[in-house]
């Protein structure tokens, strides 16, 4: 009997319907630099800040640096990771993420010691659907 008696309390005290709540969020990807300096280290690097990488996509996100062609012995620090820039492209995939995410990370950028101001650009790409 006792066995029966716990059975008929394990039940829920309220069977009613179910309720889903379903939405859409746009998607946001954004990517943003801070507190750079202009100042040239004695090996070339040039302190580019604090990048601020936004992406609410549930498939990931790119980075994607632009710069002109013809970059030689380029290259990006990404907290420490040292990406080469494409000499023969203007555009360097720096961060590949799979899900979505919200960091800071250090950016420096590593010229050859020839090379003076090069206009770059970031941009954030997301993968997979855009709503």
């Amino acid at each position: 009997m006792s066995v029966v008696a716990l059975l008929l309390l394990a039940q829920p005290a309220f069977a009613g319907p179910v309720i889903n709540i379903m939405g859409r969020v746009p998607t946001v990807c954004r990517v943003s630099l801070a507190g750079g300096s202009s100042q040239v280290a004695e090996n070339g690097a040039r302190d580019l800040g604090r990048l601020t990488e936004l992406c609410n996509n549930v498939d990931g996100y790119r980075l994607v640096l632009l710069h002109p062609a013809g970059l030689e012995d380029a290259a990006v620090m990404v907290d420490g990771e040292r990406i080469p820039i494409a000499s023969n492209s203007t555009r360097t995939v720096i961060v590949d993420s799979s899900h979505a995410d919200y960091r800071n990370r250090n950016l420096t950028l590593l010229l050859a010691d020839n090379t003076l101001g090069v206009p770059i650009n970031i941009e954030a790409q997301p993968k997979g659907m855009i709503f």
